[in-house]
């Protein structure tokens, strides 16, 4: 069976090559989500809902249940946390007066794309698409962050993430002028900011060379730790089994999702 990668396994094997294993070779996935994760990942699903018109304001005002249905053994005080944050987050950002004074249309939603490459079959999943009002089609892509500066807004230009998903699109005719990345910034009054990124040549090549490396990589099995254990600013969700792998920690801190599901 082709190896398949996408940005997130690329970005997992290049961080840590044993994390890889653990996650996409053996389906080891954290019993418990980190907390900034629960709450994007709760953003996005509300913004696909809405799209789909399948989600009012009352649903947005009580989000609790909604939280507990993805993250089953959440503490309810964390739920709550998710919910309020989540809510406030993707309630500002519907509501943000510059957003409305520079309109875009959103035309799809968590489009889903994938090639077939000679040794591997690469694949992800867009935000989704939308078009400016001169008519241009562009990758929407919307970040949560906890800090937006110079660093974050340079690295969107060049980022490995951009130039797959750039190079995914155009091998499936998407003609898209770059992406719009709606940042949203998860300080104590939610910051919210518009950045324009144009398609970008040398950053569809340079990701395509990391991805072939990568596959060449994984198909020697050489997958030994990193010694940088911190990642987006907080450890590594596969700590304890760099510190200590055995069937305890796996069963304390793990659970294995079946091959199939594995993203």
């Amino acid at each position: 069976m082709k190896l398949r990668l996408s940005y997130s396994r690329t970005s997992t094997f290049l961080h840590c090559k044993a994390a890889y294993r653990w996650a996409y070779i053996e389906g080891l996935t954290p019993r418990v989500k980190a907390m900034p994760l629960q709450i994007g990942d709760i953003v996005h699903q509300l913004f696909h809902l809405q799209f789909e018109g399948k989600i009012t304001k009352e649903d947005v005002q009580n989000l609790e249940e909604f939280v507990k249905k993805n993250y089953p053994a959440n503490d309810p005080l964390v739920n709550l946390q998710v919910a309020l944050e989540a809510a406030t987050l993707f309630s500002g950002y519907l509501n943000n007066p510059e957003y409305q004074q520079d309109p875009i249309t959103q035309t799809s939603s968590e489009v889903h794309l994938e090639l077939e490459m000679p040794n591997f079959i690469l694949y992800g999943r867009i935000d989704g698409i939308c078009k400016t009002k001169d008519d241009k089609q562009w990758r929407l892509e919307r970040k949560t962050t906890k800090m937006m500066d110079s660093y974050f807004l340079t690295g969107l230009k060049k980022s490995l993430q951009a130039g797959i998903y750039d190079f995914l699109a155009e091998k499936n005719s998407l003609n898209l002028t770059g992406t719009i990345y709606d940042i949203l910034v998860k300080t104590k009054i939610p910051q919210y900011k518009r950045n324009l990124v144009l398609k970008n040549r040398k950053a569809i090549e340079r990701a395509i060379q990391t991805v072939e490396g990568v596959c060449r990589d994984i198909q020697r099995g050489d997958f030994y730790p990193s010694s940088n254990c911190i990642n987006y600013n907080r450890e590594c969700d596969y700590s304890p089994l760099c510190n200590f792998d055995s069937e305890e920690t796996r069963k304390a801190f793990f659970q294995t999702i079946p091959e199939r599901e594995r993203r």
